[in-house]
């Protein structure tokens, strides 16, 4: 009988053992898992914040407890991004109409280049009087006028 009892405490003590170990791989499995969630978790957040990489390895050595951060820190799915629309090529005509008379804008502007030599200028402004029927220009300081 004493044989017997020593068997069976040995296979007690065997099982203990084997359940052990695979508690203990159980367990190795799951850190290795949050490190690994938190790396990602990491990343990401480096890559959304771009800030130095210090911080990366700040939190590789933080504990398992931060896995319930990890989770709470996933980056949202991108979308893709909206198309928009080709914007239509407009044409753009200004007339100045005064007493049953029309002129075009473009044509008061191309006149006043014209009168400095279509010199590159950086700022030209025109100004037309229409009741005088005069247009007058300032292009880099220099001015000057012209009759429609």
């Amino acid at each position: 009988m004493a044989t017997k009892k020593t068997e069976d405490a040995k296979k007690v003590v065997a099982k203990k053992a084997t359940v052990e170990s695979v508690v203990a791989k159980a367990e190795a499995v799951k850190k290795a898992e949050a490190a690994k969630e938190v790396k990602a978790a990491v990343k990401a957040e480096v890559k959304e914040e771009k800030k130095p990489a210090a911080k990366t390895v700040a939190a590789k050595t933080e504990p398992a407890k931060t896995e319930v951060k990890a989770e709470a820190k996933k980056p949202a799915a991108k979308k893709p991004a909206a198309k928009k629309p080709a914007v239509a090529k407009t044409t753009e005509t200004v007339f100045v109409e005064y007493n049953n008379g029309q002129i075009n804008v473009s044509d008061i502007v191309a006149k006043a280049k014209e009168a400095l030599g279509n010199k590159a200028v950086k700022e030209l402004n025109v100004y037309y009087q229409p009741e005088t029927g005069m247009v007058y220009y300032t292009a880099d300081g220099e001015s000057g006028s012209y009759s429609l």
